[in-house]
């Protein structure tokens, strides 16, 4: 999280408190609120999107008919093709409730979905890697990611020993032509 937009809330916060304070004879005083900084769950650092407009995206993996979170489960969010030129953009391990940390991905800019003659996705499209230790790994492709939206992306992993010979990678393409 951003420290500077949490500073930012907090003053515009103490502002309307004090011209509210101003007009009321029997308001408390203001209280200082300390914010704790967010865990970081990477080794690197993120890098900077190339684009002027971002989304971000949430993975969230669970097991069992999506009835139990998976802690420390692998997510790799890549673009390109899994098995010969995959493009790493960012990982992060799963936490208690089997969410990631939200990745910041470089997206087009909002308005290109406003021009009708527009012919380039308005969009950006995404793939994501999910491994954990005793289940089978899942691959969602195309995730679709939209300028200043969070998208979820749920993964639901099955257990090694109940999929029987099919041990490979359960791939899902979540391609969908959106109609903007």
């Amino acid at each position: 999280m951003d420290k500077n937009l949490l500073e930012n809330y907090k003053a515009q916060m103490l502002k309307m408190y004090n011209s509210v304070k101003g007009s009321n004879p029997t308001s408390t005083p203001v209280v200082e609120m300390s914010v704790a900084e967010p865990e970081i769950t990477t080794d690197s650092p993120p890098t900077p999107p190339q684009s002027t407009s971002t989304g971000s995206l949430i993975g969230i993996v669970t097991a069992i008919r999506e009835l139990y979170p998976i802690n420390n489960a692998r997510v790799t969010i890549f673009t390109g093709d899994y098995n010969n030129d995959m493009q790493i953009i960012d990982r992060d391990l799963t936490d208690n409730s089997g969410r990631t940390k939200t990745f910041y991905l470089p997206t087009p800019e909002r308005a290109l979905s406003l021009d009708e003659t527009n012919t380039v996705l308005p969009y950006s499209l995404y793939n994501m890697l999910i491994e954990a230790d005793g289940y089978v790994k899942n691959i969602h492709l195309n995730i679709p990611v939209f300028s200043n939206v969070t998208s979820l992306q749920q993964s639901n992993l099955i257990l090694e020993e109940t999929a029987g010979q099919d041990k490979g990678p359960r791939i899902f393409d979540e391609a969908q032509k959106y109609n903007l």
